[in-house]
């Protein structure tokens, strides 16, 4: 029991490190992909957010569960967590309209908003030449 409860709260500590992005990933030159913009990233978030609640939600399950059914609550928590995790990763990055500071917009940039250090930042990426959507410095 303690062993499991050790590996629960290393996961927990682990986990938004892989969740949320970092503020320098966010603004670095970095590529968004080359089709939408939008759901390559949100797909992005849910895949990591898919793999993280499964372990947490694997690892919650298998110590919630007694004695005998320690495998069945593992498994049963693990696919609780992985849709979780999907669904609240998914959300953690969002394309938008242009605020009404920003008078300039471009043709081929869009509006992004990412969820991390507790709030939205929100920043243009645009489409390069290659076809590939990077940040473009306005904030």
């Amino acid at each position: 029991m303690r062993t499991i409860l050790t590996l629960s709260a290393a996961i927990a500590i682990a986990a938004p490190a892989f969740v949320m992005p970092t503020l320098a990933e966010a603004q670095s030159g970095r590529s968004y992909g080359r089709g939408d913009v939008c759901n390559n990233q949100r797909d992005r978030a849910g895949r990591k957010g898919t793999v993280t609640g499964a372990l947490i939600g694997g690892t919650v399950g298998a110590a919630a569960a007694s004695d005998g059914v320690r495998g069945e609550g593992a498994v049963l928590g693990g696919v609780i967590g992985a849709v979780a995790g999907n669904q609240i990763a998914k959300r953690n990055f969002k394309c938008s309209s242009y605020p009404r500071r920003v008078s300039t917009r471009r043709g081929n940039c869009k509006w992004v908003q990412e969820y991390y250090g507790g709030r939205w930042h929100g920043f243009e990426v645009c489409r390069g030449r290659d076809g590939y959507w990077r940040p473009s410095g306005r904030a």
